[in-house]
């Protein structure tokens, strides 16, 4: 037999006189599978990824106006625009309850229009969720080939949660990039029997700040992936080695002089309260239910679960034991590292008594690469033996221990139909995809009255004045208005010949205000009355 190398692994052969390479899955220690698909070759796999990341993520992003919490991203994020990049600023004051990085992307995302607008504000979720299917489809070539990993990156997007925050301003997708950037990098960094990569370690650790300074939950997502795969591996010694030591030193730098510039411009106390109410709001009961919720330690994971149907359904298949005997070395490492990115993090999220779906998106790409893998495993279950591996004895494995013999290699051959139900599910997806833009987004955002009201102000509030509010909360009309707004506390503060918008009950308790008269009266997104009013010259 004639030796042939090739794909990044050993064992790609020729037989028999005949070019039989194929895609290694790189399976069980006996054998090591290999996936014969009629898929396009490595020139053409990142092309085709970018046009599906194309049709799914840039189509719709101009598709109806900014829907709930968008508009209070885009507004913050306008802010970025006048200067204050620092920490988010909103009407005039410090807004902490996230910190700023979405809202500095969709500064930056915006630099070229001169202003935020809807797409500008979306933007960041689109390179973030591109940036994701990336970094999947680098781990997945690394350990199973280019064709497994052009499989894990077509479909790794195929999830209801991915169909609605990948075009929104939301923070939640930016968080999915980071976390994944960071776990990702964390798993490359592990270059050599039992030793990290330094320099990627830091990388991994300065993604894992980024993403803590998009949302604070982003160091539980990594950590909670790191110490129980360490730990199943038998390696938790290399967390107290100098290479992490050195890259959590300098996360933890850039953190410490984020909080500090921050605490110089509104106040230590000002910072840390505003934090820990954030963590006392996750950690307590909601306030309709009595006590803590039960109920939700079971139905939240089969929400999870449900919103990453079907690929969900492998997913639980990977569960067996004996699934994991049909994996090598590098394949039962990712598998490992794979549950330990999912499990712990559902766990976790589904015991916080204040949770919901959307909190669970950064373990996405976990769920969905199991998924992956036992697609990857029911799609070639018809094995054709091939004459022994190529693999050398006393070759080193990435993790340690050395490649043995007698190690047969096997092509799984996909069915027809398969393969045709593959392509018809990648075709259903993206009918749902254009029923979602075409039908789901117009239908939810109609009768919402934000741009028409935000017209009306425009017309009644003559250029240059300063509009103000008080118990407001409609920041789609705000960030339609596009013009300076400021927020007040106290009905006597509000400048004589000043305008402001008042909600039905300040309109009620109009008294504290003072002498005012009405301009109009509208109506908010929610249909309820807003008064704009002007107090006397």
């Amino acid at each position: 037999m004639k030796k042939a190398y090739g794909s990044g692994y050993p064992g790609n052969m020729v037989a028999n006189g005949r070019d039989a390479r194929r895609l290694p899955i790189r399976v069980t220690p006996r054998f090591s599978l290999r996936l014969a698909i009629s898929f396009p070759t490595s020139r053409f796999a990142p092309v085709l990824v970018l046009l599906w990341c194309s049709a799914l993520f840039a189509y719709g992003l101009s598709a109806g106006p900014l829907y709930r919490t968008e508009s209070l991203r885009a507004i913050i994020g306008a802010e970025c625009l006048h200067g204050n990049w620092l920490y988010p600023v909103l009407y005039g004051e410090p807004f902490l309850t996230k910190p700023p990085g979405q809202y500095a992307a969709i500064g930056l995302c915006s630099l070229p229009f001169g202003h935020v607008t809807a797409i500008s504000a979306r933007l960041p979720s689109v390179f973030a969720a591109v940036a994701t299917v990336i970094l999947m489809y680098g781990l997945f070539r690394r350990t199973l080939g280019e064709r497994s990993a052009l499989i894990a990156a077509l479909l790794l997007p195929t999830s209801v949660l991915w169909l609605e925050k990948v075009t929104s301003a939301e923070i939640d997708m930016t968080l999915v990039g980071w976390v994944t950037a960071a776990l990702v990098f964390f798993h490359r960094s592990i270059s050599a029997p039992g030793r990290f990569s330094a320099v990627r370690m830091i990388l991994a650790l300065l993604c894992a700040a980024a993403g803590t300074l998009t949302k604070w939950t982003a160091p539980a997502f990594f950590y909670l992936t790191v110490l129980p795969f360490l730990f199943w591996r038998g390696q938790l010694r290399l967390l107290f080695g100098w290479r992490h030591l050195l890259g959590a030193g300098v996360a933890t730098i850039v953190l410490a002089s984020w909080a500090i510039a921050v605490s110089e411009r509104v106040g230590w106390d000002t910072l840390s309260d505003t934090i820990r109410k954030e963590a006392e709001y996750r950690f307590h009961s909601p306030a309709k239910t009595k006590g803590y919720p039960w109920g939700g330690v079971v139905t939240y994971p089969l929400l999870v679960l449900a919103a990453h149907l079907p690929l969900s359904l492998f997913a639980l298949s990977t569960l067996r034991p004996s699934f994991f005997r049909l994996w090598d070395d590098r394949g039962r490492i990712l598998l490992q590292f794979l549950h330990c990115w999912t499990w712990p993090n559902l766990i976790f999220w589904t015991l916080v008594p204040n949770h919901n779906v959307r909190y669970a998106l950064p373990l996405s790409p976990g769920l969905m690469g199991l998924g992956i893998m036992g697609f990857l495993a029911w799609w070639g279950r018809n094995l054709t033996p091939q004459p022994p591996s190529l693999e050398r004895k006393g070759e080193q494995r990435p993790f340690g221990g050395e490649v043995g013999e007698g190690v047969s290699p096997v092509v799984l051959h996909p069915t027809p139909w398969r393969v045709r139900l593959f392509v018809g599910f990648l075709a259903c997806w993206l009918v749902a995809k254009i029923v979602f833009v075409e039908v789901v987004i117009p239908h939810r955002t109609a009768g919402r009255s934000a741009e028409t009201t935000a017209d009306q102000l425009r017309e009644l509030v003559p250029p240059g004045e300063t509009l103000y509010i008080f118990k407001l909360k409609d920041e789609g009309i705000m960030f339609y208005y596009g013009r300076p707004a400021r927020k007040l506390h106290n009905p006597h503060d509000l400048p004589r010949g000043g305008y402001a918008v008042l909600i039905e009950q300040e309109w009620n308790d109009r008294a504290a205000f003072g002498e005012i008269e009405l301009v109009r009266w509208m109506y908010d997104q929610q249909g309820d009355p807003l008064t704009l009013v002007r107090t006397a010259p």
